[in-house]
């Protein structure tokens, strides 16, 4: 990035730039994370298991119960590479739909959560055609119980679902479209966009009706699928599927009350990266990684990725500096994606 002529004043201010970063990592580092997925999670489930308490049978409640538990036990499965094991659990939570022993309404239910986590599986396996398959079922029933049951809030539930197909096409690494489908979920999110390119009901008017907090969380946890699949990128496909995103959605100071304020501040240092404006870059880095990871540990985890990247072109002993100590840091985060530990410069996983 820094491979061009430049002055040494240029390197001076740059080095010193970095020097107030490599601080306010520091800073940040000692903060914990207040991971949005726990408060998101129960939230969710609470605010849909409270309209199913007040409208499914006893017998139901149980049965699903029941059900949920193995599919929750076999999605643990298939993260452990224990496949045999979540077949069998999968298995064992159709067993209600496959013996008719729920009403329609709970049989809805519990059969877009199964395709769902069933898709999980898919998706592992690399079967991205059956993923879309099984999105596409779950996506239909959820349709069905927003409009003849009055589920509104399983329309964050197809939100979810669709960051799911943002995830399957950047594994099969259909990048452009990630990115594009990402982006049209968040403009959809903060207002910006009325209707995506699937079939249902779209709307606005839907989205203002879900809990602000499921809001925000939704759109940060999309815009960390972004950074997992922009990080380490060439500049050249960096700024490529940075256009393509900007196509659909503006990047804003602040962003739209919908949205997540640190989406939008990661979305700006994002751009000044990718753009090689460093000394905007490095100050909008400083701040964001003071404030340590937070809710969205993952875009704290992707502007470090793009800082070690940025140090190889640096003068010693700056860089050496940073890439030693987030090397050492970084073994031991907690929620770092995979492939972040070579970009760390990390051999092998710790905890």
């Amino acid at each position: 990035m820094l491979k061009m002529q430049l002055s040494k004043h240029c390197f001076d201010v740059y080095n010193e730039l970095l020097e107030t970063t490599l601080k306010h990592y520091r800073l940040g580092c000692t903060k914990p994370i207040m991971f949005a997925l726990g408060k998101y999670g129960d939230l969710f489930t609470h605010t849909l298991y409270m309209q199913m308490k007040s409208r499914l049978p006893q017998k139901d409640q149980v049965l699903m119960q029941q059900a949920a538990n193995a599919r929750e036990n076999a999605v643990m499965a298939v993260r452990r590479g224990e496949l045999v094991t979540a077949e069998r659990l999968f298995a064992e939570a159709r067993v209600p739909l496959e013996s008719n022993s729920l009403s329609p309404e709970s049989r809805l239910l519990h059969k877009s959560f199964l395709e769902q986590a069933e898709a999980y599986l898919d998706y592992h396996n690399g079967d991205f055609d059956r993923v879309y398959t099984r999105t596409s079922v779950a996506l239909a029933i959820d349709v069905v119980l927003e409009k003849e049951y009055g589920y509104e809030i399983l329309h964050i539930h197809r939100i979810q679902l669709l960051h799911n197909l943002v995830r399957t096409e950047a594994r099969h690494m259909c990048f452009e479209r990630a990115i594009e489908l990402a982006s049209q979920l968040l403009a959809y999110l903060e207002g910006a966009l009325e209707v995506l390119p699937f079939s249902g009901f779209w709307g606005s008017e839907y989205v203002v009706r879900q809990p602000k907090e499921v809001v925000a969380a939704t759109f940060a946890q999309i815009t960390s699928e972004v950074a997992v699949i922009l990080a380490g990128k060439n500049p050249q496909l960096a700024s490529s599927l940075l256009a393509v995103f900007k196509h659909n959605i503006q990047l804003q100071a602040h962003g739209s009350h919908h949205g997540h304020p640190r989406a939008y501040a990661w979305f700006l240092l994002k751009e000044a990266f990718v753009g090689n404006d460093i000394a905007t870059f490095l100050e909008r880095a400083s701040h964001f990684l003071a404030e340590g990871r937070a809710d969205t540990p993952l875009l704290w985890y992707a502007t470090v990725v793009d800082l070690v990247a940025l140090c190889s072109d640096f003068d010693e002993p700056c860089k050496r500096i940073v890439k030693q100590e987030v090397a050492l840091n970084a073994a031991s985060w907690k929620f770092l994606p995979q492939r972040f530990f070579a970009l760390l410069g990390i051999h092998s996983q710790v905890g």
